[in-house]
Order: C-alpha cells, then sequence, then structure tokens
C-alpha cells in the first residue's frame, strides 16, 4: 500500500518504532537505524537471552525493518545518515530536543533544503516548555498524560496498563500524522517538520473526565473495575466476564441476565442517577455470571445482542478461530528466534489486509547494502511552488455518520486539519454522549461537555436517514464529499441503502470508512461492542491488574481513541493513494484488531514461550524500583455530578518513579539520602530486584510527606526518571501544558466560553486556527442543505415541518 516510501526509523524507545512497524507493514522500505550497541529494545522483554537477537519485543516492532548501524560520532556515518535521510520520505525520531543537531543532524535546517521531507518527533513533553527535557520511561510517561490517575481501583494506588502503551498512542499518533503530511506533500509539494508529546497525546484522550475539568474545573477519580452497573468485569464460574452498555443497549443486559422486568423499570434505566438501583443491578448481574461459565455468558450475550465479553488471553487470540479465519495473522521465520505469529494491520482497504512478510533483522543486517544506497544519485524532487502551506485537508469534506467517540474522535482530526466536517445525527437518534448531561436544563443536549469537546471544528446536520427525502439530501451530499465515515453496528449502512458499492455509484472518488468493534463478517459482526468491550476482547485486560488481583480494566474507555487515531491514518492512507490513483477505497477499521497490535509483543511471547508479566501493578520484570508512591495530601480537588454539583472531595496525591540504570540508582540515592538504601548489593539490578520491597518501603516513606511535583522536579534534575500522576483537573492547571498552550478557549453559542484541547500534531509549516465550538444540535441544517445539496427555503421549511431535520432531538 505504500509502496516505493522511504523512511528512515531513528528511534530508540517503542512508540516510534510502533510508527515505523505500521509503515513496513503497509510495504514502505523502513530503515531502522541503530547505534553500535543495537536498539535498547533488543534487550528489553519478553526476551529469551541477553544477547540482543531475541528478544520479542524488539521483534515484534521491526518485522519488514532493514538495520544499519550508523553512529552520528562518526564522520563517515554522520554522512551516511544525512545521505539517507535525504533520499527518505519519513523520517521518525524519538531523541531529546537538541540531541540529534548536536550531533550534526538538524532537522530545521534538512526540511529547508528538502522541502518534501516530513520529520515527526515523538518526545515525552514535546519540544519546548519548562519540561522539554525531562527523561521518562513507559511509566512515568504514563502518569503525565492523566490516564494513570484514572486506572485502578479508589482505596489502591493508580495502575499502569499492560506494555508499552503510554509509547504506544504516540506512535498511532506518529503513524496518522504522518501520513497525513504524506497527503500533503503529494497535494501540494511541502512536507512539515511535527512534534507530537507523549502527554498532550494522552491528555487529548480522557475520555469525559477531560471535558469535565477543562469546563467545569472537576475532578475525575478511579472508578475501579465497575464504573456502574452495566460497565465492569464481573468473576464468572470459570474467571471473569466483562459488560460495557450505553443507556440504548441496557434493556438487552437485563434480558440477558434473564430479569426482563429490568428493562420496563424506568429506575433501571439511569443508573449513574439512581445508585440505590445500580447496586441492585450489579448484584443481579453478579448472580447470574457467578452460575455461569465465561463461554456460555459470551454465547448468550450474542443471542440478546448484549454487550458481554470475554477477556481473553494472549493463547485464547491466538487460537481464536474468527481471527484465523479472517487471516489476521502472518507467520515469519526469525534467525534466533525462530517461527513466529505477527499480527496484520488493523484495517483492511478495498478487503486487503496488509502483513509483514519478513522477521525483524539481525543488528546491521542490512547497514553495507543501504551504505552502497546512500552514496547513488539522490532522485530530483519536484520544486514546490511555494513555500506556502495550507492545512493538510483543507478544501476536503467529510461526512461523519459517527457517534460517541471512536469514530468522532477520527472524524475531529480532519478538523483539526483544515478538512469541513458534518457531523450527522438523527432527528430521533441524537449523538448517544449529548444525553450524558441530566439536568433541569431543556437545552443540555447542546451544552454536553464530552460531545462539545471531541465534535469541535466541525458543523452539525440532524438528518432523518430512515426517511426518503432525508436518504436522498444525503445522497446529494455524497458527490461533494471526500470521506463517509461511520462506526454503526454491522450492516446498517447496507440496509439503509449507502453501502460501499452505492458511495462509489455516487462518487467513484470516495474514501468510505466503517469502524466495527470486531469485524464485518459473521459470527463476529452480530457482537456489539464499545471501547471497554474492546480493550477486554483485545487481550489487554488480561494482562493488567493489581498483584494478585483479578483482570483490570483500563481507567478510560481505551479502544475508542486509539482507534479513532488508526482510522483517522487509514483515511489519510485512502486520500494518499487517491492522489495517484483517482479512485476512492473502502477501509474497514476493526477496532479490536487495533487493541491486540497494542500487546502484539505478548502473542509473540506466548507463542514462543517466553515468559511475560501478567498482572503485576506496578512492577517491571527488569527494573526496580519502578512503582507509584504516594505523596503530600494537597488543598482538594472536588468531583461533581451530572447536575454539576460537587459530590466528592480528593486529597490524594502520587509520583511515579523508575530507576533504570546503575548511573540513575545512584542518583536516586543522593536524593533521597535513606541510609536503608546504601547496602552495596543493591548496586546491581539483580540485586534491587531481589529488594524490590524493601526499597518500595523506604522510597515510600520519603515520598509521603513531600510534594509530588517537587519529588519529581529533583529526582529529574538528577537524572532519574519521575513524574507526579497528574489527574485530569491537574492537566488543565499544569504550568508546562498552559506554556506550550495546550487549552484554548472557544465560544459555544449555549455552552459559553469553554476550555478545549488543542490539536496535538502541532506542525512546523501549517498552523492550525483558533477553534471553533462544536455544533448545536442540527445548527447547520439549512446552511449545509441550501448551500451544498442546492435546496430551496421553502422545502427546508417543510422538512423541517415533517421532522426530517431539526434543532431539537425527539429523545437524548
Amino acid at each position: 500500500m505504500l509502496d516505493g516510501v522511504r523512511v528512515v526509523d531513528l528511534s530508540c524507545e517503542p512508540g516510534v518504532a510502533y510508527a515505523a512497524r505500521l509503515f513496513a507493514l503497509l510495504g514502505a522500505d523502513v530503515v531502522k537505524v541503530e547505534p553500535p550497541e543495537g536498539d535498547p529494545s533488543r534487550r528489553r522483554g519478553p526476551r529469551r537471552g541477553d544477547d540482543g537477537e531475541t528478544s520479542a519485543l524488539f521483534a515484534y516492532l521491526n518485522a519488514a525493518k532493514r538495520s544499519a548501524v550508523l553512529d552520528p560520532a562518526t564522520d563517515a556515518d554522520r554522512v551516511t545518515l544525512l545521505r539517507l535521510i535525504a533520499r527518505a520520505d519519513v523520517v521518525f525520531e524519538d531523541g531529546a530536543p537538541g540531541w540529534w543537531k548536536a550531533r550534526g543532524v538538524d532537522f530545521a535546517a534538512l526540511a529547508e533544503t528538502h522541502p518534501r521531507l516530513v520529520v515527526v518527533s515523538v518526545t515525552p513533553f514535546g519540544q519546548d516548555g519548562p519540561r522539554a527535557g525531562w527523561r521518562a520511561t513507559v511509566l512515568t510517561a504514563h502518569a503525565s498524560g492523566g490516564q494513570l490517575a484514572l486506572s485502578g481501583d479508589p482505596d489502591a494506588p493508580p495502575l499502569k496498563v499492560a506494555g508499552q502503551q503510554a509509547y504506544y498512542q504516540g506512535g498511532l499518533h506518529a503513524f496518522s500524522a504522518a501520513l497525513t503530511a504524506l497527503y500533503a506533500v503529494r497535494r501540494d509539494g511541502l512536507g512539515d517538520r511535527i512534534d507530537l508529546s507523549l502527554q498532550e497525546v494522552q491528555a487529548a484522550s480522557l475520555e469525559a473526565a477531560g471535558p469535565v475539568a477543562m469546563v467545569r474545573e472537576f475532578d475525575t477519580g478511579r472508578a475501579g473495575n465497575q464504573a456502574r452497573a452495566v460497565w465492569g468485569i464481573y468473576p464468572c464460574a470459570d474467571g471473569y466476564v466483562g459488560v460495557a452498555s450505553m443507556a440504548r443497549q441496557t434493556g438487552s443486559v437485563y434480558r440477558c441476565i434473564e430479569h426482563p422486568e429490568l428493562a420496563e423499570d424506568e429506575r433501571f434505566a439511569d443508573l449513574i442517577g439512581n445508585p440505590e438501583m445500580n447496586e441492585v443491578a450489579s448484584m443481579l448481574i453478579e448472580e447470574w455470571t457467578m452460575a455461569r461459565g465465561a463461554q456460555e455468558i459470551f454465547e448468550a450475550s450474542q443471542r440478546h445482542r448484549a454487550p458481554f465479553s470475554l477477556i481473553p488471553t494472549p493463547r485464547d487470540l491466538l487460537d481464536w478461530a474468527p481471527l484465523r479465519a479472517s487471516g489476521f495473522w502472518s507467520a515469519v521465520v526469525h534467525p534466533t528466534l525462530g517461527a513466529h505469529p505477527l499480527p496484520g494491520a488493523p484495517f483492511t482497504l478495498n478487503g486487503e489486509r496488509a502483513h509483514a512478510t519478513r522477521p525483524a533483522p539481525l543488528l546491521g543486517q542490512h547497514t553495507a547494502e543501504v551504505v552502497r544506497e546512500a552514496v547513488e544519485p539522490t532522485p530530483t524532487a519536484p520544486v514546490p511552488s511555494s513555500r506556502t502551506a495550507r492545512l493538510p485537508f483543507e478544501g476536503l469534506r467529510v461526512l461523519d455518520l459517527s457517534q460517541v467517540w471512536a469514530g468522532p474522535y477520527a472524524a475531529r482530526f480532519f478538523a483539526d486539519m483544515g478538512a469541513d466536517v458534518i457531523h450527522i445525527e438523527g432527528p430521533g437518534f441524537p449523538d448517544a454522549v449529548r444525553g450524558l448531561v441530566r439536568s433541569d436544563d431543556p437545552r443540555s443536549f447542546n451544552k454536553a461537555t464530552y460531545f462539545n469537546e471531541y465534535n469541535r471544528n466541525k458543523r452539525g446536520l440532524a438528518l432523518d436517514l430512515h426517511r426518503p427525502e432525508g436518504m436522498e439530501a444525503f445522497k446529494k451530499l455524497v458527490p461533494l464529499a471526500d470521506v463517509v465515515i461511520e462506526n454503526w453496528s454491522v450492516g446498517v449502512s447496507e440496509r439503509l441503502g449507502m453501502g460501499p458499492e452505492e458511495l462509489r455509484a455516487l462518487n467513484p472518488r470516495i474514501v468510505f470508512v466503517q469502524m466495527p468493534g470486531f469485524s464485518k463478517e459473521p459470527p463476529e459482526s452480530e457482537r456489539v461492542g464499545f471501547g471497554p468491550t474492546i480493550e477486554q476482547m483485545g487481550g489487554l485486560v488480561a494482562l493488567q491488574g493489581y498483584e494478585g488481583g483479578p483482570p483490570h480494566k483500563s481507567g478510560i474507555s481505551y479502544g475508542d481513541p486509539i482507534g479513532g487515531i488508526v482510522a483517522a491514518g487509514a483515511t489519510a492512507l485512502g486520500l494518499w493513494r487517491r492522489e495517484g490513483s483517482g479512485e476512492g477505497c473502502h477501509v474497514v477499521v476493526s477496532q479490536r484488531d487495533n487493541v491486540i497490535g497494542m500487546v502484539g509483543e505478548f502473542m509473540i511471547a506466548e507463542d514462543l514461550g517466553l515468559d511475560y508479566p501478567v498482572r503485576d501493578g506496578n512492577r517491571d520484570p527488569d527494573v526496580a524500583p519502578h512503582n507509584v508512591y504516594r505523596t503530600r495530601d494537597d488543598a482538594g480537588r472536588w468531583q461533581g455530578d451530572a447536575l454539576g454539583r460537587p459530590v466528592s472531595e480528593f486529597h490524594d496525591t502520587w509520583v511515579a518513579i523508575v530507576v533504570d540504570s546503575d548511573e540513575a540508582w545512584r542518583a536516586l540515592r543522593g536524593v533521597v539520602s535513606d541510609a536503608r538504601l546504601d547496602d552495596p548489593a543493591y548496586d546491581t539490578g539483580a540485586g534491587r530486584k531481589a529488594a524490590e520491597a524493601t526499597i518500595d518501603a523506604a522510597i515510600g516513606e520519603w515520598a509521603r510527606g513531600r510534594d509530588g511535583g517537587e519529588v519529581a522536579e529533583a529526582l529529574q534534575a538528577a537524572g532519574v526518571a519521575a513524574c507526579p500522576v497528574l489527574t485530569p483537573l491537574m492537566l488543565v492547571r499544569d504550568t508546562h501544558l498552559a506554556t506550550r498552550g495546550n487549552f484554548p478557549t472557544t465560544v459555544h453559542p449555549e455552552a459559553g466560553e469553554v476550555r478545549t484541547s488543542r490539536p496535538v500534531w502541532r506542525m512546523a509549516r501549517r498552523t492550525t486556527p483558533r477553534p471553533s465550538p462544536a455544533p448545536t444540535f442540527g445548527q447547520h441544517n439549512r446552511e449545509v442543505l441550501r448551500d451544498l445539496a442546492g435546496y430551496s427555503d421553502a422545502e427546508l421549511v417543510a422538512f423541517e415541518t415533517h421532522g426530517i431535520v431539526a434543532t431539537v432531538p425527539a429523545r437524548s
């Protein structure tokens, strides 16, 4: 799919490597540039040994890449590297700000001499600001963006998610941002330098907690494994199952657990507003699950279309029949690890799924051929007629039929990058998150913080697609659009007469994006799934939890934002291909498959029989100390209810600390100054790991009486990776994010002046304008249908009279 695209991967951390992995899967020529000692992930687990060639993590992230050892400290290698970059289309890098420039590789200068070059830089805190130079690990990066604060039980420390998730989220953004910039290069001839911050990537993905902090200045605490009765994890006769139901599916859950009477009882319709009924529902669900095995529950839920899920392990997923039947897995033979599986791309394009066909390279395996290629004449690229760059998607139009989070999040990237995005709802079927406001305000559907955050920069159309007149109006918009995106249940668009064939007949250049939770093929096409269901079915939840505890869900509906990010990238890929072929395409993003990709190294480890961590709390198999420690309580942060009233107060604060080297250990000892840490046995990683509990206790006592921010600053100054565990409200008040202008304000016609998060893709050549507010319900009905579809004012009045369009939802 990306044949002919050249990529230079300068990563040292898993996030950027993950972005380059996706490019390699799609057929790009990716050169992994490594230092003489090899990439650090060659010695990270899961692994068989310490020789640098048996890491499942490296094997996963670098399949289908070429490896070249180049040391920029030497003149010859630096010249080769610069020549390699001069031939490239995309460079991915994650060095600390200024690190590459100090070694003679100046990306700003390269952008001037090679204007078509796309450089994506991913760092913990971005290229500027007070914390730009801070070190990070996957745990401290997770602490920086609000997601760690939301994960775990209310009466326990914040809980890390499994694997490399903070890094991989950055990698997905880097992948999608690079494809977006490549589209702009193909259209306008101008590349860009993109600054991505891992902190900002996570801060933009906090579900309802982020908007509530920005707009109402309320914080959100950890909800544990059950946010409410129909949104959590339950024990069953042989393990655990999950359930995640929006209001529209709650009746199916009650029928599935053999209590259909609850579906008719209004008290059980709003479990957030009725805590006593929530407790009753929770008891009834657990009573039903405990009497049955997980597979029996799963099969019963499919009959009722109730959103229950299994919580499969890596072995379960490797053996999962629908995944095997879909061709999701490929197999490669690594020279030292042997044969092992690899997940395919998380989406298909015109029915084709990309796979890696070569194993990860040995260290320096391709150095000689890369050096030879670097001295070949650089292909002459067309000179752009202007150095003035448009926003990447300026001039494009997107019809956004999606709801809740994943789809609207994907479409928002297009809106932020300049596209005219029209968010389409039904007069009787408004976006479900408009109803996440419970108040006496009859206009509350236009003030829902959740909806307004993830639909900024869009126009709003409320059009009844079930009526012939509404469908006719929609079909008049399709020829004027470039992208149609939906995340409905499988089969809905086809039954409405707007499947891929129908849309292609209306507009052969259309890129049609569908986002099923699992698959468009039976039996999985019949399953209903939301973000928690998807992360559970994707293997993540089985791996994470407190030591000795059950599987634990993430603090957000994690499948949603990562599905939205990859959908944005897949759409950009479709548009990039269209610029060359003139033809549109059909993209299907499997959100569950995307989650599997986020734990791919565990799949390889399982297949090869390598040890890997399962539910190990905040600890790491190799590194100690590696934990989250409570710090001094603060003055308090309030959590509010759906009516906007303060209901409970938080005081706890935490800091994440990781010692990942002997040098860092010596630095930590100097800061903590506790004689208990002076034991010579602790001077080695093995010694520290053996005494982890003792070391944790000493650090915990030291941190408990101190401010978390001051603890992190002192440790960072000494070279130790540390970060306060920032909550959503702490992020809004964070001085580093304020310096980077992360929370601009916009004026909503009904909600008033509100904060929003700025686009996380910061481009050097292209400046995103001040955001516009999310649309009120049906705000642009007349504007869109008159100016684009050609309807007269008289016809629009008739539409309004007969309910074809509306500005007030029939239900919310």
